[in-house]
This record gives structure tokens, C-alpha cells and sequence, in this order.
């Protein structure tokens, strides 16, 4: 049995109040010949050292928790063509039903796509990506089965309660700009992907891409007539964990910063003051309140705890989410090395959760050479067209802010 946290919980609640789905996504393309005994396996290694992903939720008088034998059988489908991709991905997952952690293979003679998903009250994003690394790794037979512990720094009560006030104070000013969209009611999900070259993103590439998403956003908004607010919030989480690159504990071990900007700045002032924003907010340790003010609150009977937690007062506020997820290049090594060149990473391709109010959010995987940049959307408030366009002018931003620096440099 592993009792969820209060943060863990507030995701299952959030899903239940609002209708959005609470689901992280990471699909992987591999090519090379796959059998079903292969893929078992796989599921069996990563149950076997995370229980909770193939349990299912238990109500108990205190709190929820993770119980029952893990059932790989109910954590896979399998599916003959992508025409079954976008319902995956749209699916409720319900964990009090079913494990919370699923696989959708689809394969073609040598073509596979898993179709990885979470609940985010049994993961988040820095760990599930991790957790699907370490599967496609022990699919190829290059398991890791070394423990990784979380890691929470203590806070003190009334600190966490003063800094909890002052969130709350930021929420009720709802000072910055929302993204023009359609629909603020819930609707199905779709993704929009670029891909750029690292060397054009400069010294800073994480908050220029803030940055950039950003003035972005306010552009989008001039083309719709709504820019009369220029200030723009980002939701951006912070690890709480010991060890970055191997964030293998599950459970939601971060904590979102809301950082402020004026889009209106040159992209590299707005980068340099998102960058400083973040740095004052981890030095008065901001991040750790809400997990340690709110820690007692997961022995709440459940019934109370959906009540409170059904109030966006603490979160969802900002303009948008965005996340920078940096990994090294090793999984695709590792996986063609460990199994002996008969499998290769092809592609990756990951999503989030969209708040009611944001419409799109935006995630960066980060490799040596490349950084993919991800726009999830739901599609009742930006079609894949009206997505696309928003993704472009992001990259826009940085395509000229590498053009003048270039030209600085000649």
C-alpha cells in the first residue's frame, strides 16, 4: 500500500471537478521486430519496481492509496493501425477503476509505436518520462534496477503558511494576460511539434524559450484583438528531487513557480528576467511551500479533500504551463547498443494536461543537439491550424533573436 500525497490526490480530485484530463503522454517509435512475451516483460520490470503504476486507487477513511496486485494485463492494449492514437490520448483514465500507468502498442511488421500514459497523481512529468526510458530500455534488455529516492527539502510551518498567502494573493489579482481562445470548457487534446537546433538558442536556451513563448503568446493575442494586457504568467515546474537525471521516484516531486513578464521586452531582456525571477524565488525557497503546507491535508477523508481541492485558488492561474525537460542522448545509445542494433529509437513525441482556462501548454525536450518543442492544445479552443500558427510565431522569436545575434557577431 503507498498513500498518495496531497498534491498526488488534488490531481485525481482536479480531473473529477473539472473534466480535464489529468494524463501525461510519452510515445516512443521504435524500429526493429518486437514480440508480445517481450512487451510483457517490460511491463512485469516496471511493476515490479513501481508497484503503484499497476495498482489501482483504494478509498480509505484517511486519504487514497495505491492497492491490490499490479495487473499488466489491464495496462496494455494493443491497436492495428494510429487511427486509434487520438482516443488513447483522449481516453479518462479512471484510477480507481484501472492502473494508472498504460501502454498502446502499435505495431507494423518492423514499425512500433508505444503509446505510453499516466494519471499525474501517480507521476509527473520529470519522472514519467524517466519511468518510459527505463521500459523501453529493459525492452531492449538494458534494464537499471537501482533505487532512486525523492528528496523534499524541510520548510517551516509558518514560513510555508506565509508563502501559501502569498499565492493565494497572486491568484486573486489575476494580473496577467490570458491566451486568446474559443472554448475555456473541456475538450479533447492534440499536439503541434517543432523541432530546433541547439546552437540557435544561444547560452540560455531554457529562458529564451520562455522567453519567447511568452511574446508568442502576446503576439497571438495582438492578431486577435486582445493584447491590451502585455504582462504574461508561466507555470513552470521545479524538481524536488536528489538526483535530476534519474528522477525515477514516482509520485509528484515538484513544485510550480509562477514567473511574470512583460512581452513587450527584447526576448533576450525578458529571458534574463525570467532567469533572475527564478533564482530569487528558489533562494526564498517559494517552491517548497504548498508541498510542505500542504502535506497534512492527505489524511483528510476523501470526501472533504475533493471538496477543497475542487478550488483552482492555487493553481491553474497563470497564463500558461511550460516545462523544459533536458536529457542526455544515452537512451537512444543504450537501447540500440543493449540490444545489439535490433532496436532503435526512431522518435519521441510527449504531451501534458491543458488547463481549462490556458488552452495550450508547452513542453521542450532538450537533447545535446536538438530540442524538441511540444504545444499540447485542446481543440474546442485552438484548432491544429490556430495551434500551429501560435507554435510558429514562438519560433519566430528565436529564429530572429539567432539572426541578430549572427549578425552582431560579423
Amino acid at each position: 500500500m503507498t498513500m498518495l500525497s496531497a498534491i498526488d490526490a488534488f490531481f485525481v480530485a482536479h480531473q473529477e471537478s473539472s473534466g480535464v484530463l489529468m494524463q501525461l503522454g510519452v510515445e516512443v517509435e521504435l524500429k526493429g521486430l518486437v514480440t508480445h512475451d517481450k512487451v510483457e516483460h517490460m511491463l512485469l520490470h516496471v511493476v515490479k519496481r513501481w508497484p503503484p503504476l499497476g495498482q489501482r486507487l483504494r478509498q480509505a477513511w484517511l486519504g487514497l492509496s495505491w492497492e491490490g496486485k499490479p495487473r499488466t494485463s489491464d495496462m496494455l492494449r494493443v491497436a492495428k493501425n494510429r487511427d486509434a492514437l487520438a482516443a488513447w490520448r483522449n481516453r479518462p483514465l479512471n484510477p480507481f477503476r484501472e492502473p494508472p500507468f498504460q501502454l498502446l502498442w502499435i505495431a507494423h511488421e518492423e514499425q512500433n509505436l508505444f503509446a505510453f500514459r499516466a494519471h499525474h497523481a501517480v507521476v509527473d512529468g520529470e519522472a514519467f518520462f524517466g519511468v518510459c526510458a527505463e521500459a523501453v530500455r529493459a525492452l531492449a534488455g538494458a534494464a537499471d534496477n537501482t533505487d532512486k529516492d525523492g528528496f523534499t527539502r524541510a520548510v517551516k510551518v509558518k514560513d510555508a503558511f506565509q508563502k501559501v498567502q502569498q499565492l493565494r494573493r497572486e491568484a486573486q489579482f489575476d494580473r496577467s494576460a490570458r491566451i486568446a481562445v474559443r472554448s475555456t470548457t473541456p475538450g479533447p487534446i492534440a499536439i503541434v511539434e517543432r523541432d530546433l537546433d541547439r546552437e540557435q538558442l544561444g547560452v540560455a536556451p531554457a529562458w529564451l524559450c520562455a522567453a519567447a513563448w511568452m511574446k508568442a503568446i502576446h503576439a497571438w493575442n495582438r492578431s486577435r484583438g486582445t493584447a491590451t494586457n502585455s504582462l504574461i504568467s508561466l507555470e513552470v515546474p521545479v524538481s524536488l528531487r536528489r538526483n535530476r537525471d534519474h528522477g525515477m521516484c514516482i509520485g509528484n516531486q515538484i513544485s510550480p513557480i509562477v514567473l511574470y513578464g512583460n512581452a513587450i521586452r527584447q526576448l533576450e531582456d525578458l529571458a534574463q528576467q525570467l532567469k533572475q525571477q527564478m533564482s530569487r524565488a528558489l533562494r526564498k525557497q517559494i517552491h517548497l511551500a504548498l508541498p510542505a503546507f500542504s502535506a497534512p491535508a492527505k489524511f483528510l477523508p476523501w470526501e472533504v479533500f475533493r471538496r477543497i481541492a475542487a478550488s483552482p485558488e492555487l493553481t491553474g492561474f497563470a497564463t500558461s504551463h511550460f516545462a523544459w525537460l533536458e536529457h542526455a542522448q544515452t537512451i537512444h545509445d543504450e537501447v540500440s547498443s543493449a540490444s545489439g542494433g535490433a532496436l532503435q529509437i526512431v522518435d519521441q513525441q510527449i504531451y501534458t494536461p491543458v488547463c481549462l482556462h490556458m488552452g495550450a501548454a508547452v513542453s521542450i525536450l532538450a537533447w545535446p543537439n536538438r530540442a524538441q518543442v511540444f504545444l499540447t492544445h485542446r481543440l474546442n479552443a485552438l484548432s491544429t491550424n490556430e495551434a500551429n500558427v501560435l507554435l510558429d510565431l514562438m519560433v519566430h522569436e528565436l529564429t530572429e533573436q539567432h539572426l541578430n545575434r549572427q549578425q552582431v557577431a560579423v
